[in-house]
């Protein structure tokens, strides 16, 4: 089992107990530096380095859970070749469905230091996505859609939803865990699915 905490103490070169203390901290933290980058997201999403530690605490405890195995399990049974991981941030859904065999785009903040880490895991792990911005307009089809943790932090995101409901079948995403409170500043936009999908499984959702 891969241990997301040994890889960032290897990227950030600090004892990885002093790591995971970071990881714990790491949402805290970015609530409360939040309040005064509130008025330029992107810039804020891009200068801060504490989202790969909030992050990689995340995807520890889907790993742990047993999502990333279920996910894994999904890609195999659908025989899915060509995903999307949109706002994918550390990579980890797209280093998963690369060793399903799948040809996986990756799309985060252009220059952030989460798109930095995911570009240092990628090679570390022989993955080879295709890697765009968030200004990158998607054209074609995909069997696939990962938006874990993306859509609430849009100030518009039903456009963004009816764009990837036109360019592919099913999605994972996570509505019923997305929260909003003191904690989650960030997260400044309701969003449904309903319109253009429906649950099918756990975070897998099928176009309507």
């Amino acid at each position: 089992m891969r241990n997301l905490y040994t890889e960032l103490a290897e990227y950030t070169k600090r004892p990885q107990t002093l790591v995971e203390a970071r990881c714990i901290h790491a949402s805290v933290e970015l609530a409360w530096q939040f309040e005064k980058n509130k008025h330029d997201p992107i810039k804020y999403y891009r200068e801060s380095d504490l989202y790969i530690f909030a992050l990689t605490r995340y995807q520890m405890e889907l790993r742990v859970n047993g999502i990333h195995g279920w996910y894994q399990q999904v890609i195999k049974e659908y025989k899915w070749k060509i995903g999307l991981d949109f706002g994918g941030g550390i990579g980890e859904e797209t280093i998963l469905a690369s060793e399903c065999g799948v040809d996986m785009t990756f799309i985060e903040v252009r220059n952030s230091k989460t798109m930095k880490y995911a570009l240092w895991r990628f090679n570390k792990h022989k993955t080879r996505p295709l890697v765009y911005d968030e200004d990158y307009l998607i054209t074609q089809q995909f069997d696939f859609v990962v938006a874990m943790d993306v859509f609430e932090h849009l100030e518009n995101p039903q456009p963004v939803i009816e764009m990837i409901a036109k360019h592919t079948k099913y999605l994972f995403c996570n509505p019923g865990q997305v929260k909003y409170n003191w904690l989650y500043p960030q997260h400044v936009s309701l969003f449904s699915l309903e319109p253009y999908f429906k649950k099918v499984d756990l975070y897998l959702y099928k176009r309507r």
